[in-house]
């Protein structure tokens, strides 16, 4: 029977037909040894020298190797080594006639599993017995376990790396080694800093240190995306999952390459941004066919109607085509104001900050909200593109206050910031919301619908967030790149 680490487990609890080698010169320590082992069920091979006991080869198979401490032709001090070489996966037990303390330290020295001195006490040697099958039997299934583990690990398609507390590598899976392009052999025991990138690589072990002194760390038990570098040195991103295994003083890491997902991310960005593009070039073909034929097709009409006006003598005709006068000059007003929503020429000719003037007059015309202006006139963005979309946001912010706030009263800041950002506030003193509701009023169409605002401003990598209570208003806060340039400037004629 071949007891390495492959063996079940379970045929290991009960002792019958293990294999034991009894080495044991006395005929009468032997005997009694014997019906000991016999009466447990265990399989005996015996040798009564050293010689006899040299003269085999299947030292795998054995459990247990009982030794006697003097035997004619060996010293004990130089057998235990040889026998650890040979059978290294048995339990070595010696008896001894003689108690000596110093033959003691020697045999624990060299990993035996006990010690008896003689006459040997059947009960205790037999308890002896059944603590090292049941210590066998745990070391056997941690073993299989382990085997297991290594199983899933080297089969995983993620990369699994293991650290200690220094941050040396301790494991390194093959989808690691496919991953970064070292093998196991040569990355163990190397600083993890190694599949870092440089920013992160100079202070990582001073991550490491921190987590330890106070348990604080945003990796550790988190998911993160990061930068990680291959052996040639080139860089791609990860999603990185961290688990701390104190009970074995290591830090274990799951790591998947995610560079397909970003490459995917950006094209869908790249799709959004195109789309967006093209909408506003949409909008500004629409604005110019407004203004340079319909309103000069009514504008022709209302010529004619005047002299129409001039001509008659009928004053019932004089007063319908007064009538018709005022329509038309209405239609004018529309068409005007529409060309000014669909493409502000304010805003391309004189900035931001001017045609948020023009914003807050127009939403005071047409849907009685006082909007008062906080203006610097310094955070103008250079980008055609930055311009348009902060200009949309604002608007869109404005058009919830008047939908949803019940008061006529706004607010509209503009900054610029010392770090050459722009921040915007759009704020009133209505009736506000539970922030904890807004998932779900997002995703609602007759809620916030501040989807809009946050798609526009992912274009230029804007950050956008709120803050508002119940009955306390609300302060919608932008910040944005002055001279951002994302995306191509949309460009018109």
């Amino acid at each position: 029977m071949n007891l390495t680490s492959g063996d079940n487990p379970s045929s290991m609890r009960n002792p019958q037909g293990l294999p034991v080698l009894l080495v044991e010169p006395d005929s009468e320590s032997r005997s009694q040894l014997i019906q000991v082992l016999m009466k447990d069920g265990y399989r005996i091979d015996i040798a009564e020298t050293q010689a006899q006991m040299l003269d085999r080869d299947n030292w795998s198979d054995y459990f247990l190797i009982i030794l006697e401490h003097d035997l004619p032709d060996g010293r004990i001090d130089e057998l235990l080594p040889l026998l650890k070489q040979r059978a290294p996966h048995a339990e070595l037990l010696v008896v001894t006639s003689q108690h000596r303390i110093e033959n003691m330290i020697i045999a624990f020295r060299n990993g035996i599993a006990d010690y008896f001195v003689k006459p040997i006490d059947p009960d205790l040697f037999r308890a002896s017995l059944k603590r090292i099958l049941q210590n066998r039997t745990v070391s056997s299934e941690l073993r299989q376990t382990q085997a297991q583990l290594k199983a899933i690990v080297d089969t995983a398609i993620e990369a699994v790396i293991t650290i200690n507390r220094k941050g040396l590598i301790q494991s390194f899976n093959p989808a690691a080694e496919k991953m970064f392009g070292y093998q196991a052999q040569e990355i163990i025991d190397q600083n993890v800093s190694l599949l870092t990138s440089l920013p992160t690589r100079k202070h990582h072990d001073e991550y490491i240190a921190h987590y330890l002194e106070t348990g604080e760390s945003e990796i550790v038990g988190a998911r993160r995306e990061l930068q990680a570098c291959r052996r040639d040195g080139t860089t791609f991103p990860i999603e990185l999952s961290v688990t701390d295994i104190p009970q074995f003083g290591i830090f274990a890491g799951i790591i998947a390459d995610i560079s397909e997902r970003k490459q995917a991310e950006q094209q869908q960005n790249e799709l959004s941004r195109a789309i967006a593009v093209a909408g506003q070039q949409e909008r500004r073909n629409l604005a110019n066919i407004l203004h340079d034929h319909l309103q000069q097709v009514l504008v022709g009409v209302r010529i004619h109607l005047d002299i129409a006006k001039n001509d008659t003598k009928d004053e019932d005709i004089k007063q319908t085509l007064i009538r018709a006068d005022e329509l038309l000059n209405q239609g004018l007003e529309i068409t005007r104001s529409l060309t000014a929503e669909l493409n502000p020429v304010v805003l391309h000719e004189e900035g931001l900050a001017t045609a948020l003037e023009w914003l807050a007059h127009n939403m005071k015309e047409r849907y009685k909200l006082d909007v008062t202006l906080d203006l610097d006139r310094r955070a103008n963005p250079q980008s055609e593109t930055t311009k348009i979309v902060l200009y949309e946001c604002i608007r869109e912010l404005l058009f919830n206050v008047v939908k949803h706030s019940q008061t006529d009263q706004a607010h509209v800041s503009l900054k610029h910031l010392p770090n050459q950002d722009i921040e915007v506030t759009v704020s009133d003193q209505g009736i506000g919301f539970d922030t904890d509701q807004l998932d779900h009023q997002l995703s609602d169409a007759s809620g916030i619908g501040l989807s809009n605002v946050e798609f526009r401003l992912s274009l230029i990598k804007g950050k956008f967030w709120l803050e508002s209570q119940a009955g306390q208003g609300t302060t919608a806060h932008i910040i944005a790149y002055l001279n951002s340039d994302n995306i191509s400037d949309l460009k018109g004629d």
